[in-house]
């Protein structure tokens, strides 16, 4: 048990270093490239971050627990929705870019009901999943759109702007901030997966029953790189990357995440989903949607009802398993 706790601490702090180093590499792109922090969140950010969401979800429906597979990518969108834009806009409320976080959250809408229509009838069958797969790639285009677009003028002046430079310190320096991406990516999925892993030991350990288990300490665990990496960005005081990196994940949870591992094996929708999960998803998204939408800025309040909203999911389904 010693040892499940000390792999424990490693894979948090893993996370923790490598979402800094993350961040950091990421507004550098953003500077050289004059990509918007809300497009970078919502591209590079969310990607890499959803990938041990992806990781658990794809190995899951390879061995057969396929409602593992679907409860860890809803569970993850509550966490992240609830749990972690939450506690960024409780800390530290901020505007958004009104356009780009509406057309973000259209896209999001659609594909929560696109979710909610193709597994009416119970499963998320392979069908079912090449039309998310779809949507996934409708959303990669739109993005590819919006950074070309604010290219246009970006990458003009950074031309110009670095038109007198030598070019090897700059090949040097790209690299460098490549190499460093590549290693706060690494670090991530690697504390992730420890934390994980050695996370449900503890849990199963102390007696919490495989259900709760299931939402709880793996969707939280999943999410926890879209947790550290929001927080070192608010603290950077980069809030436009934390906001795009929750709405991007949320996207790529359904799309890929459930999208993916649907091709390998057909996933059950349980009547527990139904009820409970996708209720409390539908609200957490509506209570984030609408205010910031009509008011361009994400309030303390509106993180207070969203922590909130997310605890009484937490006590729902604890109280729901155990009785």
């Amino acid at each position: 048990m010693t040892l499940v706790i000390i792999l424990f601490l490693i894979g948090f702090l893993l996370i923790t270093k490598g979402a800094d180093i993350f961040i950091e590499c990421t507004v550098k792109i953003g500077k050289k490239t004059g990509i918007s922090e809300l497009i970078l969140g919502a591209t590079i950010v969310s990607f890499a971050t959803t990938l041990p969401e992806l990781t658990v979800s794809v190995f899951a429906s390879m061995d057969n627990h396929t409602t593992m597979s679907l409860g860890n990518a809803v569970g993850s969108i509550i966490c992240n929705t609830g749990l972690i834009l939450g506690l960024v806009a409780f800390i530290s409320p901020f505007k958004v870019d009104r356009k780009m976080f509406f057309s973000k959250s259209v896209i999001l809408l659609i594909s929560v009901i696109a979710l909610m229509i193709l597994g009416a009838n119970g499963t998320i069958t392979q069908g079912d999943g090449l039309l998310l797969i779809v949507l996934l790639s409708v959303y990669m285009y739109s993005n590819i759109k919006s950074v070309s677009g604010k290219n246009k003028v970006g990458g003009l002046s950074n031309m110009r702007a670095d038109s007198g430079n030598n070019s090897k310190p700059n090949k040097h320096e790209s690299l460098k901030i490549g190499a460093s991406f590549v290693l706060g990516l690494i670090m991530m999925v690697i504390g992730s997966k420890l934390l994980v892993d050695n996370g449900v030991k503890l849990a199963s350990y102390i007696g919490i029953p495989q259900g709760v288990i299931s939402l709880t300490v793996i969707a939280l665990g999943t999410s926890l790189p879209e947790l550290v990496s929001s927080l070192t960005a608010i603290r950077k005081n980069h809030h436009g990357i934390s906001v795009g990196n929750i709405l991007g994940a949320n996207i790529l949870n359904i799309t890929s995440v459930i999208g993916i591992s649907s091709l390998i094996n057909d996933l059950p929708i349980l009547a527990q989903n139904i009820r409970v999960d996708f209720v409390f998803m539908i609200i957490l998204l509506l209570t984030l949607m609408i205010p910031t939408i009509k008011s361009s800025k994400i309030y303390r309040l509106q993180g207070l009802v969203l922590l909130g909203t997310y605890i009484i999911y937490i006590a729902t389904i604890y109280f729901t398993y155990l009785t």
